[in-house]
C-alpha cells in the first residue's frame, strides 16, 4: 500500500488528469475503436466501389496504372493490391497541396477483373477515412493537431499508471477489486465498474498509449528501443541515373515480377513509384497468413532502370528494433495478433469513455466528503 500522503497526491493527479483531458482521451478511444474496422465500414458504405464484375484477377499493374491514369493526371503516390476487405485496385493519387496542409489525396477504384474504373473520391474527405483523421490529428493537422494526440497519449500512460497504483488491493482482495456487485449502493457500483474497467484494459491502454506515442513521436521512441536493439534509419534511397542518359525505366509489369521472384512466399501489398525526392520503387509485403489489417510487414526498394534490389527492409533482414518499429501501428491496431486482437483494441477503445464517466459520478459524489474503499 501506498502512504497516506504519496497516495492523497496519486490520487489528486490522476482525478484531475482524467478530468482535464478526459473528453479528448474519450474521443480518441472511441475513433480509435472505429478505425480498428475503418476499412470494413468503409468498404460497406461505398459497395459501388469495392464490387469488381468477377474474382479473376487479370489486370496487370501497367493496365491499373494507365486506367487511373487516364481518370485523374495528378500523380501516383500509392497503389493497393486487391485483399480480402478491398478486392480491388486503390490507387492514391497526390494532388497539389498547400504549405502545412493535411495532404490532399484522390484514389481511383480499378476492377481486377477487367480494369475498368469503378469511381474516383476524395480520399481524406470519405466518412470513414475522415474519422481515421479524427484519430490521428483531432482534424487539427495544421495546429499541430499530431503533436496533440501524441500528448494525450502520454496522458493516458500516465492515467493507467496512476490507476494501477491506486487500485491495487490489499492482499486477499483481488478478485474482489476486478469484479462488480450488484448488492451495493450506486455510488458503490460505480466506484467497483471504474476499478474493474481499468484493470481489465489496462494492457490493452498499455500497449496502445506506449505504441501511439511511438507513432507519433519516432525520433522520441528510437534511442529508447535503441538500448535493446540498435534500429536503422528508415531510407528513401536515391540512386545515380544511369549511363547514358536517357536508359528507358522498366515497365511497372516487370518491377513486380523481380518483386516476387526477390520475396517468395509473401504477397505484394503495395506499390509506391519513383517519386522527387526518391527515384526507387519502394515494394511492400504481408505474409499470406496475416490479417488484412497488416498493410504491410517489410519492403524492398527497387531500381527502376535495373530492377536491382537497392535496399532491403523485411523482417529476415531487420533488427529486433527494426522490427518493434516496423510493427507499432499494427499493435496499435491489435492486428498483428489477428482478429481476436482487434477485437480486444475495439473493446478497449470504449474503456476510457467507461472510466471518464464513472470517474466524473465518483467525483461529484465524493465531493461533500469520502467514501469508504474498503
Amino acid at each position: 500500500m501506498l502512504p497516506g500522503r504519496v497516495r492523497r497526491a496519486l490520487l489528486w493527479a490522476h482525478r484531475w488528469l482524467g478530468l482535464l483531458s478526459g473528453i479528448v482521451v474519450v474521443l480518441i478511444g472511441l475513433t480509435g475503436s472505429f478505425i480498428v474496422f475503418y476499412r470494413e465500414i468503409d468498404a460497406a458504405l461505398n459497395p459501388a466501389l469495392y464490387a469488381p464484375a468477377g474474382p479473376e484477377q487479370r489486370v496487370t499493374l501497367t493496365e491499373v496504372m494507365r486506367a487511373a491514369a487516364a481518370a485523374d493526371s495528378a500523380p501516383i503516390s500509392t497503389v493497393l493490391a486487391p485483399d480480402r476487405i478491398w478486392p480491388v485496385w486503390v490507387v492514391i493519387h497526390a494532388h497539389q497541396t498547400a504549405t502545412g496542409r493535411y495532404p490532399n489525396r484522390w484514389t481511383t477504384m480499378v476492377d481486377p477483373s477487367n480494369g475498368k474504373v469503378l469511381g474516383r473520391r476524395d480520399y481524406i474527405n470519405a466518412f470513414a477515412l475522415k474519422v481515421y483523421r479524427l484519430h490521428y490529428t483531432l482534424l487539427l493537422y495544421e495546429w499541430w493537431g499530431k503533436e496533440l494526440v501524441g500528448m494525450v497519449g502520454f496522458m493516458l500512460l500516465g492515467l493507467a499508471m496512476s490507476g494501477l497504483f491506486l487500485w491495487w488491493p490489499r492482499p486477499g482482495r483481488f478478485w474482489r477489486s476486478v469484479s462488480v456487485r450488484s448488492n451495493v449502493s450506486l455510488l458503490r457500483f460505480v466506484f467497483d465498474v471504474h476499478g474493474a474497467a481499468g484493470f481489465w484494459a489496462l494492457c490493452a491502454l498499455l500497449v496502445i498509449s506506449i505504441t501511439g506515442v511511438g507513432i507519433i513521436f519516432p525520433g522520441m521512441i528510437r534511442p529508447v528501443v535503441g538500448l535493446l536493439s540498435q534500429p536503422t534509419p528508415d531510407p528513401s534511397p536515391r540512386i545515380e541515373l544511369p549511363s547514358p542518359i536517357g536508359t528507358p525505366l522498366l515497365p511497372a509489369d516487370a518491377i513486380v515480377r523481380i518483386a516476387q521472384a526477390a520475396k517468395p512466399g509473401v504477397a505484394i501489398a503495395m506499390f509506391n513509384p519513383p517519386t522527387a525526392t526518391r527515384n526507387t520503387w519502394r515494394v511492400q509485403f504481408r505474409p499470406d497468413d496475416a490479417d488484412p489489417a497488416v498493410r504491410a510487414r517489410g519492403a524492398i526498394w527497387l531500381d527502376p532502370w535495373s530492377g536491382a534490389v537497392v535496399h532491403d527492409r523485411t523482417p529476415g533482414t531487420m533488427s529486433i528494433g527494426d522490427r518493434y518499429l516496423a510493427k507499432q501501428l499494427w499493435l496499435h491496431n491489435g492486428a498483428a495478433f489477428g482478429l481476436v486482437g482487434r477485437l480486444v483494441v475495439f473493446i478497449a477503445g470504449f474503456a476510457p469513455l467507461v472510466l471518464f464517466i464513472s470517474g466524473v459520478i465518483m467525483w461529484l459524489k465524493r465531493r461533500p466528503g469520502r467514501i469508504r474503499t474498503g
